[in-house]
This record gives C-alpha cells, structure tokens and sequence, in this order.
C-alpha cells in the first residue's frame, strides 16, 4: 500500500523525491501520435512541509505539472523561496501564448530545483537548467536509482526524442547557452576534420552526407555551428571544435588529456592526447593496451591473475572524465596519472552530484555537456546512463581495492587501484597454507584460525576447490575441505 502523504507535514528528501515519482506515474497523455513525457513534481516550504504535488495532465489536458502548481493549485501563494521537486528538466518553450515551465519556475522564485532526470533531445537538454542558474535558482539532481527509474517510465518519449533529433531538418534556431555554443569568428568550417566527421556519421548511424544541407542543419540543430538567418555561411561553435576539429587545443588547450606514467628509478613517461574529442576514445583505449598487460580484455573481467588492473572500468572513469569534465576551466586539463599500485584521473570541476554519491556509486547520467555526452554515447564511445558506476561498484567483488573519489579544490579525482588479482592470488594462499597445516578444515574452523568472515573463508576455500587444491565433501555447515595430494 502506497503511503500517504499530508499537506503541512515534513518528509526526507528521499520521500519527496519518491512522492514526484509517483505523481509522475499519474501523468495523462494529450496526442495520439507521439508519446509525451510522464512529469511529476512537488512542491515543499523553506521548512521542508509539504505545501502541493501535481502531475501532467491532472486539472486540464495538456497542463505540464509546474504549471500545474503554480498558475492553477497556488495561483495566489507567494512560494517565494520554496522547493520544487520535479522528475523531469522544466521546459523552456511552449507553443504561444503559453510559456516553458522554466519560467513559470522563475516566475515563482523558487529557491531551489531538484531535477529527476535531463530533457532527452539533445537540442533542448541544459536550456531549461541554464536559465534556472542564470536567475540564481540552485538546481541539484535526484539519485542514480531514481533517475533510472524515470528514464524506464518514460523510456517510448525519450527514443522517440532522440528520433526526431537525429531527423529533425534544424530550420529552427536554439538560443545561444555558453561560450562554447558561440560561434568562433577565427574558425571556419574547413577547420573541421573529415576524419571526425565520418567517424560521427558512421558511429551515429546519421542518415545524412558530410556537406549537405541536412548534415549542416543537423550539426546547427546540436549547436555545433552557428548562421544567421539571413546568411547563408556558418561558422563552428566551441562545441563543434571541441568535437570535430582538427586542432581544438589551438582554441582550447584544457581539452588535452595528459598521461603520466611513473616508474621507479627511471624518468616519467608523458603522454598528451588531443584532437577532436569524437576520437578520443578510441586513441585513448589503445594507448591503455599498450602500457598495461596484453592479456586485459575489452569484453570484460574473466577472474584471470594476468588482470593487473580493471580496464574496463579505468576506461569508464577516463572516457566519463572526457564528457562530465568543466570545459569552462582554462588552466586545467584532464591528467592520468599511473604508478605501479593505482591509476588516479582527475576531472575538472565541480561534480553536479554530492560526493556521497559517488562513494556509494549512486550517480545519476546528469551532464554539465549534455550535447558532447549525447554525441559520444550515441557513437557507442561512452555509457552516457550511470558514469559507469556499475563498473565501479563491482570492482571489491573483483578482488580489487574500493575505489576512491575526492574533490581537490574544483578537482574531482578518482583512484583505481592496481593489482586486484594478486590480492586474489594472496588471500588463496593464506587459505592453502592453513589447509596444509591442517589437512581438513570447515568453513567455521577457517574463522576461528584467521579471523575472517564467514562468507570470506567460504571464498577462500571454494577458491582452492576451483584451482584443484582441495577437495570439497560434504554439504550446508558441516561441509569438510580437505587438501588434495599432488
């Protein structure tokens, strides 16, 4: 049974966020020949009461849930520094003489927004969050899980968003957001790679030739360049240098990425990668098969003692680094850095999400470069849902060390540590040097002689069972290993 939620009455940010979810699950569709997005929001008093909830739909067909509350449930409510909960990004246009939800938000002066999930067409995602920055209104996000949670509610909208982005014909022109969406009046489109683009158009699947008319609408519709209305020439954005231009570090030197490798008694190896970010990665992952062992694999973790590091989830940190990073800080650079027990990456600015989060692995896919990580996620270069925390939160599973994050100044770091199967191989041999002594050992007598925990020394002997080092009989507690003659 649902449980019930009244007005005047405090609740954890958890419940609020919960509460949303379930008025966005209430949400009426107005068309029958598209989806539209299930919303749900909640508003709470500086006190943190509950004050009203809504959802698309609920009083008028058509009605978004922020509008919903402001112009029809608290229409005469000052809520003047209140908090909006909302699960998805606020609107920012509306067929006239309606307006975006962002406004009404604005309007309102709200406090604070916390946002369950992104708009999903990358023409749109960030604009609404970017005007409510701009009216000083602090905007935070909702967890990883919850974030999920709406994207699987409303997973038919956000693919047929992406559709239409991938089809639209661009006539329409989107509002300048930073300075990298201004265009660059020293670059041109020349200064674009073929070699960047084609991997785009073919990684994309995009159904348009480099050159054409709908390629150059596509590319204006992402703000990648920039014309005027009455011109017929364009010119390329910051972001469409950032992705595919030959040389961005000539505009851009922050979007190097820098490899330092140390090794003891000898010099450091140094290595800068840089050129148009839709290449990147692919560079980057072969240089990472190149200065660790061979036998890694791309396909994933196969509990082989050749694995000195967990590729698949380094590449994660460092690709995530690459989309999520603050281009707007000049004077710093994604750095690698590599030793012989950790890798540590460190990303540029601020995260969106508390650090809490990321401990506990529960981030949710919200980007401060919503257009750069729905470009590199649409070529399959980056898992744009998540930051690759499963990777992360599996690593201790693995036999390698937690992980660790830590914000140094606007300098988010994170530490993958090497060696996880020689700690594998470690605790294998403690289990096999106590079961020589012994020559028969239950799992309970395996605590009492290490101290370990149960479902430790469980691992332990069942890991000597499986490398043909011992014999298991036996079943449930009273289940005997016994060291098998060589």
């Amino acid at each position: 049974m649902a449980k019930e939620f009244l007005k005047g009455q405090k609740y954890s940010h958890e419940e609020y966020m919960q509460l949303s979810i379930e008025e966005m699950r209430k949400s009426k569709s107005e068309h029958s020949h598209k989806t539209d997005p299930k919303v749900g929001a909640v508003l709470v008093d500086p006190d943190g009461r509950l004050v009203e909830t809504a959802h698309r739909g609920e009083i008028r067909k058509g009605d978004h849930a922020e509008y919903t509350i402001f112009s029809k449930k608290l229409r005469a409510t000052d809520v003047t520094g209140y908090t909006l909960y909302t699960t998805l990004e606020p609107c920012v246009e509306r067929n006239e003489p309606k307006m975006g939800c962002s406004f009404h938000t604005i309007d309102a002066r709200i406090a604070k927004v916390y946002i369950g999930h992104k708009d999903p067409d990358p023409s749109v995602a960030g604009e609404g969050i970017k005007l409510l920055e701009d009216a000083k209104i602090v905007v935070s996000y909702y967890d990883k899980m919850h974030n999920e949670t709406i994207a699987q509610e409303n997973a038919k909208f956000f693919e047929e968003a992406r559709k239409r982005a991938k089809e639209a014909d661009g006539k329409e022109f989107t509002p300048e957001l930073t300075p990298f969406e201004s265009e660059l009046a020293n670059f041109t489109l020349n200064d674009f790679s073929e070699e960047a683009q084609r991997e785009m158009i073919d990684k994309m699947g995009l159904k348009f030739k480099m050159g054409s008319e709908a390629y150059k609408n596509y590319l204006l519709k992402l703000d990648l360049i920039k014309a005027k209305p009455t011109s017929k020439t364009a010119k390329p954005t910051g972001l469409g240098v950032l992705l595919l231009g030959k040389q961005p570090e000539l505009k851009f030197p922050q979007a190097r990425v820098k490899f330092t490798i140390r090794r003891e008694n000898k010099d450091p190896i140094i290595k800068d990668f840089d050129g148009p970010l839709v290449l990147l990665p692919t560079k980057i992952e072969e240089y990472l098969e190149l200065i660790f062992p061979k036998e890694i694999s791309r396909t994933g973790f196969q509990r082989d003692e050749k694995h000195d590091i967990p590729y698949r989830a380094l590449l994660e940190v460092i690709m995530n680094a690459i989309v999520h990073r603050d281009y707007t800080i000049e004077t710093a650079r994604i750095m690698v850095d590599v030793d012989k027990n950790k890798v540590v990456v460190s990303s540029p600015g601020i995260p969106l999400a508390p650090l809490d989060q990321f401990k506990t692995f529960s981030v949710a896919s919200n980007s401060r470069n919503p257009k750069i990580a729905f470009v590199l996620f649409e070529m399959g270069l980056v898992e744009e849902r998540g930051f690759g925390m499963e990777e992360l939160s599996m690593l201790e599973k693995q036999g390698y060390q937690k992980p660790q994050f830590e914000l140094d100044g606007q300098i988010l770091k994170t530490t993958i540590y090497r060696g996880g199967m020689e700690k594998k191989k470690e605790e294998s041999f403690k289990g096999l040097t106590e079961l020589t002594k012994h020559k028969v050992l239950t799992s309970g007598k395996y605590v009492e002689l290490t101290g370990v925990s149960e479902r430790t020394a469980r691992r332990h002997l069942n890991d000597l069972v499986n490398a043909g080092k011992a014999l298991k009989e036996g079943d449930g507690p009273s289940t005997e290993y016994r060291i098998k003659d060589e």
